[in-house]
């Protein structure tokens, strides 16, 4: 289990417009300020400060900042697997 203090910088996303992103686990979210974009699948959601979200990471998704103000999460990922992003340390 993954716990992750995330900051979304303006103009941020977690992968191009015409990609998503997929991996084994589930995510769990609670957004503290900023917006933020999601698409899961086909469906599209706009999070604002105090929503939260859960998905199975399976699911193929993309993250993106809505607006001109950074956007600060919560971030919880449970049995994250097959994931061949590269992780980065800050």
């Amino acid at each position: 289990m993954e716990f992750l203090y995330v900051v979304y910088e303006v103009g941020a996303a977690s992968c191009g417009e015409d990609s998503l992103i997929r991996h084994g686990g589930k995510e769990y979210a609670y957004l503290m300020s900023g917006r933020l974009g999601i698409k899961i699948g086909f469906e599209e959601f706009e999070l604002g400060p105090g929503d939260s979200i859960t998905f199975d990471a399976q699911m193929p998704h993309r993250l993106w900042t809505i607006g001109k103000k950074p956007a600060e999460a919560i971030w919880v990922v449970y049995n994250r697997h097959s994931d061949n992003r590269t992780k980065t340390a800050k």
